[in-house]
């Protein structure tokens, strides 16, 4: 279990192995997926209580809705009055939900909008949520949605980020106040995410019961870098849950395995490069620490120096010779304590 409040880099590093694992042996991208949002759910929890930290996970992909599954092609439609978009428009597509309500178990039920077709760089700046989301990735929208391909191969790499509202109540990012935010009283909303080599976007989003700071957040970079290696296995086999899935994977189990290691190749170097970074900002940290100790030591030596060579320190009744103490007969105190009350 982790504690969202009081998540560490140790914390971060043990999460991080487990995500890794969960794209393996999996049929498709959305059963790892949900493998991926179902561990989120149940294992970030407040430490006191057990409560689950968070009320609901989803997770996002950028498809072409030409590759949608037929429910999904309708969602997008029903968004443009019945219109059929071109095939390579990408399109915001749910993978993946698990949250505190039954029907927020599955990517079939967990919103009314399961794909949302991302039309125009123009109609998607409209879209408070999914532009945020892009900007604080620090992506942009025509990259996002594909007008930019040769940005984009320069770019993927090095995107993993996160996108994070302190304050989710009232705020015009989260549209969803009346039906989520507010009634469940979300504090904080989070997500991580980064590119896939296929020119897809992919994002975990969490609403969570705590409020949860900047330095915290941006530990979820690390996990953004886990999950792309566990979807990874599945963006070059098969992506929606069919019953032809296993079949797929038989058939191409080989060329898959070959691809994946590739992938894990990349993915483990670039996550070399995160622990490295993380090292060098603990160290600093820690020699931050050090130096701010040393200088508190050195000033108390020179206030110690600066004082007169006569000036001794006090050193207590404990050091005072036998023959400095007097003894007092027990009648003489009563007297003088008579005399004491007497003057007040």
């Amino acid at each position: 279990m982790y504690d969202m409040t009081r998540f560490t880099p140790q914390d971060m590093a043990k999460c991080s192995l487990v995500l890794r694992q969960l794209g393996r042996n999996t049929a498709s991208m959305e059963a790892c997926s949900q493998k991926i949002v179902k561990f989120i759910y149940q294992h970030f929890c407040t430490a006191e209580t057990g409560e689950n930290s968070c009320v609901l996970v989803r997770l996002f992909k950028t498809h072409p809705y030409g590759e949608l599954e037929e429910s999904l092609q309708q969602s997008v439609r029903r968004l443009m009055n019945n219109n059929s978009p071109a095939s390579d428009m990408k399109c915001w597509t749910l993978l993946a939900a698990a949250g505190a309500e039954p029907q927020w178990n599955s990517r079939h039920t967990a919103a009314e909008n399961t794909a949302i077709g991302l039309v125009s760089a123009e109609l998607v700046a409209e879209m408070p949520a999914i532009s945020e989301i892009i900007r604080q990735f620090g992506l942009d929208i025509p990259t996002v949605i594909g007008t930019q391909r040769e940005r984009f191969l320069k770019l993927e790499p090095a995107v993993l980020n996160i996108f994070h509202v302190s304050e989710a109540k009232g705020s015009l990012l989260i549209p969803e106040q009346k039906s989520l935010i507010i009634p469940y009283q979300v504090k904080s909303v989070l997500g991580f995410g980064g590119l896939l080599p296929s020119g897809s976007l992919f994002a975990v989003v969490m609403f969570l019961k705590v409020k949860i700071p900047q330095n915290t957040a941006q530990m979820f970079k690390h996990l953004a870098l886990s999950v792309k290696t566990a979807l990874l296995l599945g963006e070059e086999k098969v992506v929606f849950d069919s019953s032809h899935s296993a079949e797929k994977v038989a058939v191409n189990n080989n060329f898959y395995e070959n691809q994946f290691l590739e992938y894990q190749i990349a993915n483990l170097i670039e996550l070399l490069d995160f622990s490295e970074q993380e090292m060098l900002r603990q160290a600093a940290r820690f020699q931050g620490t050090i130096d701010k100790l040393q200088r508190e030591i050195a000033d108390r030596k020179n206030k110690e120096q600066a004082l007169p060579p006569s000036q001794e320190p006090f050193t207590g009744i404990l050091n005072v010779p036998n023959e400095g103490i007097v003894r007092v007969e027990e009648n003489q105190g009563s007297q003088r304590l008579s005399q004491g009350e007497e003057q007040i």
